[in-house]
């Protein structure tokens, strides 16, 4: 077999709040690594969040070394962008059912990718740590489960060039329109750069008003736009983003959350085998935050649902996707500098600064 499936952490249960260290042992090149978070809801119907919120923070490293760091609402983010579909979560609001969801960490520009992985042997101490946190998402959870896989070349002999490292570099405080200035590392090419500003029931161009990337003081002004513009700008490139959800109805509506987060729409239905003279009804959407409303308390409902932004973050590609000598090479800049602009209200709020660069070896 060229390739092949290894179990990298059997799945097994997180039943308080924890870090979870996995130590990296195979020598074959990874492709991709794929972690898989199931959190069981209480008998309780308060949604607390998206399920992937309760992976509170993703790092890959090799002693001080970071090579990926991002949440789990992040990765899942970037690696829409990346594969350019949605990974098999399963999400359900109902009282004593599981929410699957999975995180893929993607080190080459597509599955198998012979000249991008991540080559341990090139390392001396991966180690994959994982932050859970039980009750961030789902609703009232105390309880998971958690395994690890990874996508290996096995028969197949490879020798990659480097690996594609993803990395939050700044988390900051939204402030009413205000600058927040940025000087971006100037260590490896970049692929793609994301930004995130996630508030519940507010679209992100309400959150950032203005984007603008600057190389040495205005030399080069590669973009310069509001955020409604980029964002009509990048969403043409792009397919929505679409999800099923399962949930329980009430007549006095309540808030669930869903993975787009811009101009999100439903089609749904109660989800019973029984008829009934009432439906249910869905709204909203804004910043990844619906609302479900229904004639009477009880019935459960199943939606489908599409839209954009997925956890509000738009991603802002670099040259030609598959070459790799298309990317943006930062190497000869003296600086680099991001500038942020809040929007007029952002509440209480942050934004989110990611990378994916290129790392040769």
């Amino acid at each position: 077999m060229n390739y092949r499936l290894a179990t990298i952490l059997a799945r097994g249960a997180i039943e308080s709040d924890l870090t979870v260290d996995v130590d990296i042992d195979v020598k074959d090149p990874i492709t991709q690594l794929v972690i898989v978070y199931d959190t069981l809801n209480g008998a309780t119907a308060t949604a607390d969040g998206y399920p992937a919120a309760c992976v509170t923070k993703i790092e890959l490293i090799d002693g001080s070394d970071v090579l990926y760091s991002l949440s789990g609402v992040e990765a899942q983010a970037v690696d829409f962008y990346h594969n350019q579909k949605e990974p098999a979560n399963h999400v359900r609001y109902l009282g004593g059912n599981y929410s699957h969801s999975i995180m893929n960490l993607n080190f080459g520009r597509y599955l198998y990718d012979p000249e991008l992985a991540l080559d341990p042997a090139r390392f001396s101490n991966l180690k994959l740590r994982i932050t859970i946190d039980r009750n961030a998402g789902g609703h009232s959870s105390v309880f998971g489960l958690l395994a690890v896989f990874a996508h290996l070349f096995d028969e197949k002999v490879i020798s990659p060039v480097g690996f594609l490292m993803h990395k939050e570099v700044k988390s900051y405080t939204l402030a009413n329109s205000s600058h927040e200035y940025t000087d971006l590392p100037l260590d490896y090419p970049y692929r793609k750069l994301l930004i995130r500003a996630q508030r519940p029931g507010v679209e992100p161009h309400f959150q950032i008003d203005h984007l603008k990337l600057s190389q040495d003081v205005d030399k080069v002004v590669p973009f310069n736009l509001t955020m409604n513009d980029m964002i009509r700008a990048i969403v043409s490139q792009t397919r929505p983003y679409r999800e099923g959800i399962l949930g329980n109805g009430t007549s006095a509506g309540a808030y669930f959350y869903c993975v787009p987060s811009y101009m999100v729409t439903f089609g749904g239905a109660l989800w019973r085998d029984a008829a009934d003279t009432f439906s249910a009804n869905f709204f909203d959407g804004d910043g990844g935050r619906f609302i479900e409303r229904q004639g009477t308390s009880g019935p459960n409902w199943t939606v489908n649902l599409a839209g954009w932004l997925p956890h509000a973050v738009i991603d802002i590609p670099f040259g030609r996707q598959e070459d790799i000598a298309d990317w943006f090479d930062v190497s000869g800049i003296g600086n680099l500098k991001l500038d942020i602009t809040g929007g007029g209200s952002v509440g209480t709020a942050y934004a989110q600064i990611m990378l994916q660069q290129l790392r040769r070896y």
